[in-house]
């Protein structure tokens, strides 16, 4: 069959300066660009029965059922490509994506084919004529021949108010939807179409449009039956008022657009148009001007916008295609490259450990130049700079709540109590310690604790001597949290470690959702690595506390006494303060000389009090402070760098190695990087269309409007400015550069056609 799609009807429709420009657009979607991004086409929205099929059809000669009791039920996008041969490809895009599209070729084609091709669609949805529903369901026909020029149209379902005996409230909001998923798309022109014979304050297409292009920038209106209005009455003002675009609350900047429908399938197309040009010759509506009514001059008007549109768009689409790009070769990333052979699954295995190894030994010292570290307000990937905020942290708790018994607020007997910067305490609010905090005692409720022990406990010591083993005793019950906080501490610290390790994993292999390679190595090398390092650091944690518990672990002798005299000192220098300050003010120097004399000899009477009695008590409270104080310091060393760094962090980048990569047999690295066949099929169709992503943004960057570049000079501050204008149905831009050190503006002029 030869196409009856008539030449000069669309010669109307693409211009030859419009014509690259559309050439351009089906360039992207014979490479398969439109699958993926949203290229230029019109839509028409509209009512039920407000003729939208029928403007279709006058656009483009394409014959479209124009039936009163049925309506169209799905999206009908009809692809013009200009091709040696006729022929019609039919498309069907089923909305579950589980369903392979239905497809179907036809040799030839006329205007009468597309009833009986869309009936057969029909049957392939399994839509029936008496239904009452709706389908999300895409209709593609892409139909080629030697006189046909691009341009992609879309039909669409009409809205409706409310439900009726054949249609559902369910398909209202099926048709709402499929109207939105198209009028949100930027790139498309909208014919808002409106029938004279419905009043307007009732048409609801407008409102919808409007949701979607607020601005009224990309709408054009299009008036249809206006052979239906009664002469005179106000319905046929209003709409000769809205044709005019002088109806406020809906004026478009594309303008309005008078056509007539063809009355019945009997009619033919040049019927039509000529029944059409008679009535606004003869009629009200000849006073509207000759370039806003008829189906000539709207072909004209839509070849102008189109080509206005798809030229301003030109840039937004490669955006949207770089963007499109860029997602897809990420992807590719983190599919990483095929592994269809042992060996290739081995060298893939290589490579992640590879990268894993580099990036463990980066976050352990704290090098955070790659990517996966984030920018400088990231923490969450920053290994070391966690370890050292919680190691700071655990010290800091061990420091004040690691002791069981603390000093009264009015009686400051350890004062050791370590000041936390705002950093610190900011994190221990992130990252609480549930530790109970000390019980609060005074220093004389000590000594008389201490001596009931004593008196109880006593051994061959001299009177006056304090026994040992009473300082031990009050050193571990003073020590008793340590392990509780220590053990809290390794375990958050493993926790970190471990979120480390998997998002890790994850930034290199991709997410484990769907990725088999990821859940593997995660279950297979970082799980077991983790639970035997817990086991480990539980059994060091207990040979760290050993001394202490079993009292051994004796402070080295001179840094001992040494605290042990500092107290001792103090306290005595305390108690001369307070003697000083009961006694009056010397007169001369042998008053200052007697009283110096009486406060020595009061401190000296005293000193079995200082000493703490027949038990010593004073010097075991000293003696077990010094014990902790060392202790605690050395203990806190031990847990950090023989615990958390000897058994746990070294050892990280050991999860995978290559040595251990090298070593596996044929079965381990197959269960390790087996590749799922749905990632086969990704990295096949991700290529693919990359492919056609690259080749649609070469086509773009030859029509982009492309401005002149102008280094400025500080001294002169110029600013080039690109400005553009229609001349006589083109774009013309021109550059202007400006300076505030002139006061005229010189101008070059680029014509971009």
């Amino acid at each position: 069959m030869a196409t009856s799609l008539e030449s000069s009807v669309l010669d109307q429709l693409n211009t030859v300066k419009a014509r690259e420009l559309h050439k351009l657009t089906d360039e992207l979607r014979t490479y398969g660009v439109g699958r993926i991004v949203n290229l230029p086409q019109i839509i028409v929205v509209g009512e039920q029965s407000a003729g939208k099929s029928s403007v279709l059809e006058a656009l483009s000669h394409v014959r479209f059922p124009v039936k009163g009791d049925l309506c169209t039920r799905f999206a009908t996008e009809i692809v013009l490509r200009q091709a040696s041969l006729t022929r019609v490809y039919v498309n069907v895009r089923f909305d579950d994506k589980s369903k392979p599209s239905w497809t179907c070729q036809r040799v030839g084609f006329s205007q009468d084919d597309l009833p009986d091709i869309i009936e057969e669609a029909k049957e392939a949805m399994g839509i029936d004529s008496k239904g009452r529903d709706f389908c999300k369901d895409i209709l593609q026909l892409e139909i080629e021949g030697p006189n046909l020029y691009p341009l992609t149209l879309v039909d669409l379902p009409g809205l409706y108010h409310g439900e009726t005996a054949t249609q559902s409230m369910r398909g209202k909001e099926t048709v709402d939807q499929l109207v939105e998923s198209y009028t949100r798309q930027k790139n498309s022109i909208i014919l808002v179409v409106v029938a004279a014979n419905n009043q307007l304050a009732n048409q609801i297409a407008l409102k919808k449009v409007e949701e979607f292009d607020p601005n009224r920038e990309r709408t054009l209106g299009v008036i249809t039956k206006p052979d239906l209005t009664l002469p005179g009455k106000p319905e046929e003002c209003d709409y000769l008022q809205l044709a005019r675009n002088q109806d406020s609350a809906h004026k478009l900047k594309l303008g309005w657009h008078v056509l007539c429908n063809r009355a019945d399938d009997g009619d033919t197309l040049d019927t039509r148009d000529a029944t059409e040009a008679s009535f606004f010759e003869t009629t009200a509506w000849a006073t509207i001007s000759n370039d806003d009514c008829g189906i000539v001059s709207l072909r004209k008007k839509l070849s102008k916008v189109l080509y206005s549109h798809i030229r301003q768009n030109v840039s937004a689409v490669m955006d949207d295609i770089e963007g499109k790009l860029r997602e897809r070769q990420e992807e590719l990333g983190q599919l990483g490259p095929s592994r269809s052979s042992s060996k290739k699954r081995r060298s893939f295995l290589l490579n992640i450990s590879q990268k894993f190894q580099k990036l463990v030994w980066d976050g352990i010292y704290g090098r955070y130049n790659d990517p996966f570290f984030g920018d400088l307000g990231d923490t969450n990937h920053k290994l070391r700079s966690q370890l050292r905020n919680f190691n700071l942290a655990f010290d800091y708790v061990l420091a004040t709540r690691g002791s069981r018994l603390a000093s009264a607020p009015d009686n400051d007997w350890d004062n050791t109590q370590p000041h936390a910067p705002g950093f610190l305490k900011s994190f221990l609010d992130e990252y609480p310690f549930d530790v109970p905090e000390p019980e609060s005692i005074s220093r004389e409720a000590l000594k008389r604790h201490l001596e009931s022990r004593a008196a109880v406990n006593q051994g061959c010591e001299f009177p006056g001597s304090h026994n040992a083993d009473l300082i031990v005793q009050l050193f571990q019950t003073h020590a008793s949290p340590w392990k509780d906080i220590a053990a809290f501490h390794i375990k958050q610290v493993t926790l970190v470690a471990k979120a480390f390790v998997d998002q890790l994993i994850r930034h290199i292999i991709g997410q484990s959702d769907g990725n088999p390679t990821t859940e593997a190595i995660l279950c297979g090398c970082v799980d077991p690595f983790f639970a035997e390092k817990e086991k480990l650091l539980s059994e060091k944690l207990e040979e760290l506390l050993e001394p202490y518990l079993r009292g051994y672990a004796m402070p080295l002798d001179v840094e001992f006494r040494q605290m042990v005299t500092n107290r001792t000192i103090k306290r005595l220098s305390e108690r001369l303060t307070k003697l000083s300050e009961k006694q009056t003010n010397p007169t001369n120097a042998a008053e200052f000389r007697r009283l110096k004399k009486d406060m020595l000899e009061e401190a000296a009477s005293t000193l079995d009090a200082v000493d703490g009695g027949q038990f010593g008590t004073e010097n075991v409270i000293d003696m077990m402070l010094a014990y902790y104080e060392m202790s605690r310091r050395t203990f806190t060393d031990n847990v950090i760098n023989l615990a958390i760094e000897g058994c746990l962090i070294r050892d990280l980048p050991n999860i995978l190695t290559p040595t251990q990569v090298d070593k596996m047999d044929q079965e381990q690295v197959k269960e390790l990087a087996a590749e799922a066949k749905d990632a086969r099929v990704r990295r096949k169709q991700l290529r693919v269309e990359s492919n056609v992503l690259r080749e649609g943004l070469e086509q773009c960057r030859k029509y982009r409007p492309r401005g002149v570049t102008v280094v400025p000079s500080s001294k002169s501050r110029i600013q080039p400015v690109i400005e553009g204008r229609r001349v006589s149905g083109e774009f013309q831009y021109s550059v202007y550069i400006t300076s505030q050190t002139e006061s005229s503006r010189r101008a070059s002029r680029a014509s971009c056609d």
